[in-house]
C-alpha cells in the first residue's frame, strides 16, 4: 500500500510541477459570472511555513540536541547516532476551484494534499520509519485576508528496515505493543488570517496567523474506516502559528521569512510541541509556490509517528518547496 502511495505522489509531483505555468489558463473555463479551474497548484489555503508535519516537498537534515528514543547508540551520552535525514515527497493540488470573474483570489476549492516523509538514520541512511500523510478538504475564502478549511486528514506510519533483521542492532528502544502501526485519522477545522491586509499596502501585508482544531470521529466514509490507535480515547489536537513573509522591492532578490508553530495532542497529554523556522525565499512570484532554504528548531514529540510517545529536540537545515 505504501509503495503505491509513494509512486502516486512522485508521478503527480513530476507531472504537475512541469505543467504548473501552463495550468493557469489551460484548465480554466467560465460558468456564468464564475470561473472554474480543474487541477492546479495555486491553492487558496496557505501552506504553513513551520508546520513540521505539513504537506510539502522537503529534505531536512537534523542534528539532535536531545532524544529519548535513540537508546542503543546512547545519543545523550556522546553516542555515534547524532541525527537523522528526513526527505519528504509531497505536494498539494487544487482539484476544483470556483472564483468570481472579478476576483480570482477568493472562492471555493477542493484541496488535496499528500506527503510521505522518510525518517532515516544519519550516516548510513537506514530507514527508521516512514509515514503516509494525506488529506482531502473543502476551502472557503470569502475575502483576500481570510480563509477557512475543513479536511479529512490521515496519518499512518510504518517501522523501517532497521527492524527487519534480527542481527541488526537497532538505534531505537522499540516496543511493538505500544507503537506498532499507529494511525491518526481525524477531521481538522482550520482558519488563516492576514491582519495587516487592512493597511492597504501590499508590501506590508506580510503577517499571517492561523489555527487548527482536530478531532477524531469514529465511523466510515468514502476515504475508508476511521481509526485512531493505539489511543482510541485521545480525540483532540490543536495547532496554531504566526509567520512573516517579506519580499524585497527588487523581485530578483527574493525574500525572507520567519515562523513559529505550536501544536498539542491529547494522545501526548497536550504537551506542547514547538517549531521555529526562518530562512530565504528564492526569487519567484510573491506568496505563491515557494522554493526556500532555511533552518529549523524543534522541541516536542517525535515527528516520526511510529514513535509519537517519544520526545526529541533538534536543529535542522532544510530545503523545501511549498505547494
Amino acid at each position: 500500500m505504501m509503495k503505491k502511495v509513494y509512486l502516486t505522489a512522485l508521478v503527480l509531483f513530476v507531472f504537475l510541477n512541469g505543467q504548473a505555468q501552463e495550468e493557469k489558463s489551460k484548465f480554466s473555463f467560465p460558468i456564468g459570472n464564475w470561473n472554474a479551474k480543474i487541477i492546479s497548484l495555486d491553492n487558496f489555503y496557505p501552506t504553513y511555513l513551520a508546520d513540521p508535519l505539513g504537506v510539502r516537498f522537503e529534505v531536512s537534515s537534523q542534528t539532535f540536541i536531545y532524544s529519548d528514543y535513540e537508546h542503543q547508540d546512547k545519543i545523550n551520552q556522546d553516542g555515534g547516532y547524532l541525527g537523522k535525514l528526513t526527505p519528504m515527497t509531497g505536494a498539494r493540488f487544487s482539484l476544483l476551484k470556483f472564483s468570481p470573474k472579478n476576483n480570482p483570489n477568493i472562492g471555493i476549492e477542493l484541496d488535496l494534499g499528500i506527503a510521505t516523509p522518510l525518517v532515516m538514520r544519519a550516516g548510513n541512511h537506514d530507514l527508521i520509519a516512514t509515514d503516509g500523510i494525506y488529506y482531502l478538504g473543502i476551502v472557503v475564502k470569502p475575502t483576500e485576508w481570510l480563509a477557512f478549511r475543513i479536511m479529512k486528514h490521515h496519518i499512518c506510519t510504518h517501522v523501517g528496515d532497521e527492524f527487519s533483521h534480527g542481527t541488526v542492532k537497532s538505534p531505537v528502544d522499540y516496543d511493538p505493543n505500544i507503537t506498532q502501526l499507529p494511525v491518526r485519522d481525524d477531521f481538522i477545522l482550520s482558519a488563516a488570517v492576514k491582519p495587516l491586509y487592512f493597511l492597504s499596502n501590499s508590501s506590508l501585508n506580510i503577517l499571517q496567523v492561523y489555527g487548527d482544531f482536530g478531532f477524531f470521529l469514529p465511523g466510515v466514509d468514502f476515504m475508508g474506516r476511521r481509526q485512531n490507535k493505539p489511543n482510541r480515547t485521545a480525540y483532540l489536537s490543536y495547532q496554531g502559528g504566526v509567520e512573516l513573509e517579506y519580499y524585497f522591492a527588487n523581485k530578483y532578490f527574493g525574500g525572507v521569512y520567519s515562523a513559529v508553530n505550536v501544536s498539542a495532542y491529547q494522545l501526548n497529554a497536550f504537551s506542547p510541541n514547538i517549531s521555529i523556522s526562518g530562512g530565504y525565499i528564492l526569487p519567484q512570484e510573491k506568496f505563491s509556490q515557494r522554493l526556500r532554504v532555511g533552518v529549523n528548531y524543534y522541541n516536542g514529540r517525535s515527528l516520526s509517528n511510529q514513535f509519537y510517545n517519544r520526545k526529541e529536540k533538534f536543529f535542522a537545515f532544510y530545503v523545501a518547496v511549498d505547494f
